[in-house]
């Protein structure tokens, strides 16, 4: 069962759901704490210890976890300038590393499936390279880096 989509909404009816999957039926203990609902325990004083947020199955790791964004230029297309999306958990741009997945979308949903992709170095937190460098990388069809290289654009 889920929350429904329309009507009243009950902060008990909702710890149920999230405690046994039962909208609306279930023992809890109050107090009741939204918080707890939605990150899990009970750090914030809920009478229950609520379930941690199943984070295997989306969206909910694109909405739970915030997103940075890499902007560049698109090789294939010339001066066609893209931005990707990835996991925040990563930090900055420099710290992509093969492997990582990169999406089109802000809520972590599609993943970026192309290759061959160039992008400045100018060293801020969106790029990959450090400044004076310019980053060649691609992604498999998994939308998983597949190759990153660092060229240096004072040699």
């Amino acid at each position: 069962m889920a929350v429904p989509g329309s009507g009243q909404l009950s902060q008990l009816a909702m710890a149920q759901e999230a405690l046994y999957g039962t909208y609306g039926s279930g023992s809890v203990t109050g107090p009741i704490s939204l918080y707890d609902m939605v990150n899990g325990g009970n750090t914030n004083g809920s009478g229950n210890s609520y379930p941690a947020i199943n984070t295997n199955c989306t969206p909910n790791p694109a909405q739970r976890t915030a997103y940075l964004t890499l902007t560049g230029i698109d090789e294939i297309m010339g001066s066609s300038s893209f931005t990707l999306y990835y996991n925040a958990s990563i930090g900055n741009a420099s710290n992509l590393a093969v492997g990582d997945r990169l999406y089109t979308d802000c809520r972590l949903e599609t993943p970026y499936v192309y290759s061959d992709l160039f992008q400045p170095g100018t060293g801020d937190t969106t790029t990959i390279c450090g400044s004076g460098f310019n980053a060649f990388f691609g992604t498999d069809s998994n939308g998983d880096i597949d190759y990153i290289y660092c060229q240096n654009t004072n040699p």
